[in-house]
């Protein structure tokens, strides 16, 4: 029953947004309403060469994009420079990061340029069923933006969850307190097999997505590894590059690694500004 909110690669057949050049992008896996109805839009894949892209666009929905290097031993270093715009802001860096884009404002990934190794782009469009854009021209005065990124895994009441000893590598959180109007958002590489995770649990103000994600740029769509999730009381496998989409009130976890070959890119998140779960909550469904 619950197989119908995973997603898994392959559901992407091409990149989400247009670039020079086009083959710059490796796409791993996507979601929406189209492939789990009732599912808002994400997106994952690589960078895989230098590109630039012309113009700006804007959306009816806040965006949020990551960027995570894909070289777990050395998490913080995209290896590559990316300027984002947003606005009449060009946010310049060459870390793992979040990125929040306002609805309506102008923005794009205005060039990533020397490249040395893959990295992976994640990009959310909250609450939107399917991605869609439009072009748009900047008018915000310069400096408006300049601080919508965020940095490493520093919540802003310093919670770090517990994890077993060498387990996973702590990436980046963002939340609406680190970012005002943010969604929360997480992630980690996993590193190692575990047979524990968070207690099943519910949402009752949050739809939420779960992502594993394989390290492998050749082979994006392969999770090089087995993990399962709880969700509904349905124990599901997967062995691909998956995005799951969790709905409000239906209870989930814990998620376990059962085989890892290779690193596995790990992150949640979902509709609302902040995290908060209810493990003694009666909803299922």
């Amino acid at each position: 029953m619950y197989e119908r909110y995973f997603a898994r690669g392959g559901s992407c057949p091409t990149p989400v947004f247009p670039c020079t050049p086009q083959d710059a992008l490796r796409s791993a896996v996507c979601i929406d309403g189209s492939v789990v109805p009732g599912s808002f839009f994400g997106c994952v894949e690589w960078i895989v060469s230098d590109l630039h892209t012309e113009g700006l666009v804007a959306h009816e929905t806040d965006e949020l994009h990551m960027f995570v290097g894909g070289d777990p031993e050395h998490y913080e270093d995209l290896n590559a420079a990316v300027d984002f715009r947003i606005e009449n802001d060009h946010l310049l860096f060459s870390e793992t990061s979040f990125v929040f884009v306002p609805r309506g404002c102008a923005h794009n990934i205005s060039a990533v340029t020397g490249l040395k190794k893959p990295l992976l782009h994640y990009v959310m469009q909250v609450d939107a069923p399917a991605y869609a854009a439009s072009p748009a021209e900047a008018r915000a005065p310069a400096g408006t933006y300049a601080g919508y990124r965020v940095t490493k895994y520093a919540p802003v009441d310093g919670r770090i969850p517990d994890a077993p000893p060498g387990f996973l590598t702590f990436l980046l959180w963002i939340d609406g307190q680190k970012l005002p109007g943010a969604p929360y958002t997480e992630s980690v590489w996993f590193h190692t097999t575990n047979d524990t995770g968070p207690e099943e649990h519910v949402h009752e103000d949050l739809d939420e997505f779960i992502a594993f994600i394989g390290s492998d740029p050749e082979h994006p769509e392969e999770l090089n590894g087995d993990v399962s999730f709880l969700l509904g009381g349905e124990q599901i496998h997967t062995r691909k590059s998956t995005l799951v989409y969790v709905p409000r009130r239906v209870k989930h976890s814990p998620l376990l690694v059962h085989e890892l070959e290779k690193d596995i890119l790990h992150f949640s998140g979902g509709n609302s500004g902040s995290y908060n779960k209810d493990v003694n909550s009666s909803f299922d469904n």
